[in-house]
């Protein structure tokens, strides 16, 4: 399983006015505004916060086929600046963030074992499919094969990323 969250962090600074009273509370558990008030980029740890819990819920609706909004349900324990894991309900998901610019780019998996097996863009001769859930799935135009996947796509952003397991 695999779930992947993209902010474009110029857009971001435009459109969103995560400052406003009460906003952190709905998103962010008392530990999380900690991090983010101690941040010395306070916006890019909302962000990459957020962007974490993202991509573990889609493991979760990957896993589920159920859409749930409860971000506060997901727990973000970070292991540097840029990686760490998500806690919902007794799972773990392992994270990592790159920033390149103004693109914060997460990804997540289910086992800390899979990294090796992340692909990080849609490769030529793969496509692009969703089942009935709009789940996406990349598969081998010559071979067949299929690999689960996640998409995201924000601003001028869209990444694609796949586990071939």
């Amino acid at each position: 399983m695999i779930g992947n969250d993209v902010v474009d962090l110029q857009l971001a600074a435009v459109e969103s006015n995560w400052r406003r009273k009460g906003y952190l509370h709905k998103i962010f558990s008392p530990e999380e505004q900690l991090l983010i008030g101690q941040a010395t980029d306070p916006d890019r740890m909302v962000w990459l916060l957020w962007s974490a819990k993202e991509a573990a819920y889609k493991i979760i609706h990957r896993d589920t086929r159920q859409r749930i909004y409860a971000p506060l349900q997901y727990r973000v324990q970070l292991s540097g600046a840029d990686a760490g894991m998500v806690q919902y309900q007794d799972r773990q998901y392992p994270f990592r963030t790159v920033v390149t610019g103004s693109c914060l780019h997460t990804i997540a998996v289910a086992l800390a074992d899979w990294w090796p097996q992340v692909v990080y863009c849609q490769q030529p001769g793969e496509e692009l499919l969703k089942d009935e859930a709009g789940v996406p799935f990349i598969r081998d135009k010559a071979g067949g094969e299929v690999w689960p996947a996640s998409v995201s796509h924000h601003g001028h952003y869209r990444e694609t990323v796949s586990l071939k397991t």
